[in-house]
């Protein structure tokens, strides 16, 4: 199924682009010098944002000198931003840096998302991967996934998780970690991770879903204590946090991600073009060592293969999403 939905998805991209370059003017504006618009859906300043501008330092360069303008469009996890890639002419001036949650969970989560995870983007590249964790307040004195179950069995007023966002991955991870565990852990969805964690520090919630990013600090404090993070591997930032997988649970393995994408229709050798150069920046070895300290791994994937991550967080999370009951909104 996933290579099925790859190769129609590299037809379009062919065929799109046959019909665009023999538009008068497109090599004109591919060489014009006129700025290009790369859509960020989040604040400036943010972890995505903040992500973006370490990428265009050099991805300006792999492009010879190509102005590129980050354009912040906040709202909505995302959504409106994509929005606008989605409608944006296929002439290689507007690009988005974004993240699993916008491109994938909010059209599984949403009645009227506005976009197809699949059909309304053209995948370039892949920029990194990060890693979600679970972590409890310190003073509950659990520090051990095996230990946390124990003591939510004997707490069950307790039996709850902060998240983020309604409707996110984090809710969803703890809809599977509470199945495997056999307890009917609950939600608390908050408007951020900021406010979630102020609540963990403050014992207001007794554990929390959230960005490694986010949490590591606080661990490394001794005031929150992170049990497992997702992904199949350890955390280079923090590789002494064993993981889900190796801690025998299942589901948990998939990590959010960022990627780079395209209006859809994007024309062949312009997606080549760009993913050549986010892949180039990338292997830049200031880039990575800035977004390791963010908590992301640097991931540059080709367009194919970002476009095999859409597919298997669509596949993934969908079927999770169904299973807990989530009804979109």
């Amino acid at each position: 199924m996933d290579h099925c939905i790859s190769r129609r998805r590299l037809l379009r991209q062919l065929g799109a682009a046959g019909t665009i370059a023999s538009l008068p003017g497109l090599s004109m504006a591919q060489s014009s010098g006129a700025p290009v618009r790369i859509l960020v859906g989040f604040p400036p300043g943010g972890a995505t944002d903040t992500v973006a501008r370490i990428l265009l330092d050099r991805l300006r360069e792999a492009l010879g000198g190509q102005t590129l303008i980050v354009e912040n469009k906040p709202g909505a996890g995302g959504q409106i931003a994509a929005q606008l890639l989605k409608g944006a002419a296929p002439d290689g001036h507007t690009f988005m840096v974004s993240i699993d949650h916008t491109q994938v969970i909010i059209p599984l989560t949403m009645k009227t998302a506005g976009y197809d995870a699949v059909r309304d983007f053209t995948p370039v590249a892949g920029v990194a991967q990060y890693f979600n964790a679970l972590a409890v307040n310190s003073g509950i004195g659990v520090n051990s996934v095996p230990e946390l179950a124990a003591w939510l069995k004997a707490h069950p007023a307790q039996q709850n998780y902060g998240v983020p966002a309604p409707g996110s991955v984090p809710q969803f991870a703890g809809f599977i970690l509470g199945k495997s565990m056999g307890i009917p852990i609950n939600p608390i969805p908050y408007k951020g991770g900021a406010p979630l964690i102020a609540d963990l520090l403050g014992a207001q919630v007794p554990m929390g879903f959230a960005s490694l990013t986010e949490l590591i600090e606080h661990h490394r404090s001794g005031k929150l204590r992170v049990l497992a993070t997702t992904g199949s591997v350890r955390s280079k930032t923090a590789p002494e946090i064993p993981t889900f997988q190796e801690l025998g649970f299942k589901g948990l393995d998939k990590n959010p991600w960022i990627g780079f994408f395209g209006p859809p229709g994007l024309p062949a050798a312009i997606t080549e073009r760009y993913s050549a150069a986010v892949r180039k920046a990338l292997g830049d070895a200031e880039v990575r060592e800035k977004l390791a300290k963010l908590g992301n791994e640097a991931a540059p994937a080709s367009p194919a293969e970002l476009a095999r991550w859409v597919d298997d967080a669509n596949a993934h999370w969908g079927a999770v999403i169904r299973e807990s009951g989530f009804t979109p909104g």
